[in-house]
């Protein structure tokens, strides 16, 4: 996209001075001032595409043991959550900002569902879960691309505690081609302006993407603690940028995983 991407960093700068550099304050920010959700919300990534859920129940039958709990972790509203009480006689939605759990709770009525304020880059919530829970099924839709590669190993080692020797994680992350100047311009940012859904994310002081393919999955789950069922290219969908317009397709990566003894 050449040297016009360049042109986006005053405006990035200017919302960069009001924003917090605390992730877990940008995303109850984020949260707190959503205003509506679902394909026609200002919630970027909320779009509800059925042929997306659907992909993720067909690899979940495939693979896991439907007779644990799953767990959908960055559950944000709980738009996934809801999709995946069809598959378990009990899930449970995490996430690390209070006012997205408490819009999930607003939006979700479902016997099966609940949701708790939980962050798991905190170190130990793997084995906090599992203490209540037992051994459980991992759903994590757009949250790794977005953890500091720091904080990546944390979030593993959770994982693989709550997982056990039982436990299925499916995995999907953004995977766009291009840095995250290229990502912006891609969806629709310019020089003088933005898109909404995506000004939003940005004013908020949420981190920008990273990409989340095959060596990122080689580096953090390596095969000698990690068996990868299947594996390849997929897409997300997200909320159109402009109001009218298509759903945004967004490049992915999904991984299905089990932990090895």
């Amino acid at each position: 996209m050449g040297w016009r991407r360049y042109l986006l960093i005053p405006q990035l700068t200017w919302y960069a001075l009001g924003a917090p550099r605390n992730q877990r304050r940008a995303w109850e920010r984020y949260w707190s001032r959503a205003r509506a959700t679902g394909p026609g919300g200002d919630v970027l990534w909320d779009a509800g595409q059925p042929e997306e859920a659907e992909a993720v129940a067909a690899r979940m039958r495939a693979h896991a043991d439907l007779t644990l709990p799953i767990v959908d972790v960055g559950c944000g509203n709980g738009r996934q959550a809801r999709a995946l009480t069809g598959l378990a006689s009990r899930v449970v939605g995490v996430d690390a900002s209070a006012a997205a759990v408490r819009r999930a709770r607003e939006e979700s009525d479902e016997a099966n569902l609940e949701f708790r304020v939980a962050d798991v880059t905190v170190d130990g919530l793997g084995q906090q879960l599992r203490a209540e829970l037992g051994e459980a099924n991992v759903h994590i839709r757009g949250v790794l691309h977005i953890v500091h590669p720091a904080d990546r190993p944390t979030v593993v080692r959770n994982l693989a505690e709550l997982l056990g020797s039982r436990g299925t994680a499916y995995i999907c992350e953004t995977n766009a081609p291009g840095d995250p100047l290229d990502n912006l311009v891609m969806q629709g940012a310019t020089p003088t302006s933005m898109p909404e859904v995506l000004r939003r994310c940005v004013a908020a002081g949420i981190r920008p993407p990273r990409h989340f393919g095959p060596r990122e999955l080689a580096e953090y789950f390596p095969t000698a603690g990690w068996e990868v069922l299947e594996s390849g290219p997929t897409t997300m969908y997200g909320v159109p940028t402009r109001p009218g317009g298509p759903m945004q397709r967004i490049p992915s990566y999904f991984a299905v995983l089990r932990t090895r003894p």
